[in-house]
């Protein structure tokens, strides 16, 4: 579903991304681990259009979107839950879901989606007239997860999704993603500093080393590596 061929990005003269590439199925959820400015996010975002590769492809759904904006890469069918949530703080739960869907036209099937995310996070019903900026940390994140869902996504990117999170917030997150990805078959791409989560729900998974591939495997076989256990979980 998602091919990205040897892409390089950089940010001003520091080359964030180098040579790069990976390979998405169109099952699966995917992870991407790695130490703090590896260049995780900038992979991510380079997929969702918020940054433009100087050299390399990425392909999607058979089509090409390395430099088309990010307004046109949504509607591919790609849909990211950003890095720090991004609400939209100053209005209410339900008003920054049904935005989520501004490219859908099916009033029914818009509502279908509020209330599938209302059942994945029924804290987001409890508070679906409460504006979004009063909501705990945890919560903007399941806001942030289900408007990432409105528009029927056929891939779904999440960057961080565990930062700033409680433990059993972050056990609930994971969990979750499972869940959306055994009911709606939506494969996932999750970037995580959280590695220990990240394999344990990946069915397949990338290592980056300061803008560079290192190793990949399965979430099994990295969660079993001495050099992954030793630079990122703590063994």
């Amino acid at each position: 579903m998602l091919e990205i061929k040897n892409i390089t990005c950089y940010y001003g003269v520091i080359c964030a991304l180098k040579d790069v590439t990976i390979t998405i199925p169109d099952d699966g959820i995917y992870a991407i681990i790695g130490a703090n400015g590896a260049g995780k996010s900038t992979l991510i975002n380079s997929i969702a259009g918020l940054v433009t590769p100087v050299s390399g492809s990425i392909v999607f759904d058979g089509k090409e979107i390395t430099s088309i904006p990010t307004k046109d890469v949504i509607r591919t069918g790609i849909a990211l839950c950003p890095e720090g949530r991004r609400i939209f703080k100053n209005i209410s739960v339900y008003e920054n879901l049904v935005g989520g869907a501004y490219i859908m036209k099916d009033k029914k099937r818009i509502e279908e989606n509020v209330n599938y995310v209302y059942e994945l996070f029924p804290r987001l019903k409890e508070r679906h007239r409460q504006l979004a900026g009063t909501l705990s940390g945890g919560e903007q994140q399941m806001l942030a997860m289900g408007r990432a869902l409105m528009t029927d996504p056929k891939l779904l990117l999440l960057d961080e999704p565990s930062m700033g999170l409680a433990p059993n917030l972050i056990d609930f997150t994971f969990e979750t993603m499972v869940r959306i990805h055994r009911e709606r078959h939506i494969p996932s791409l999750v970037v995580e500093q959280n590695s220990e989560m990240a394999l344990s729900v990946a069915n397949y998974a990338y290592v980056l080393e300061v803008g560079r591939l290192t190793l990949e495997g399965t979430g099994e076989e990295l969660l079993a590596s001495d050099e992954v256990k030793n630079k990122y979980l703590g063994a």
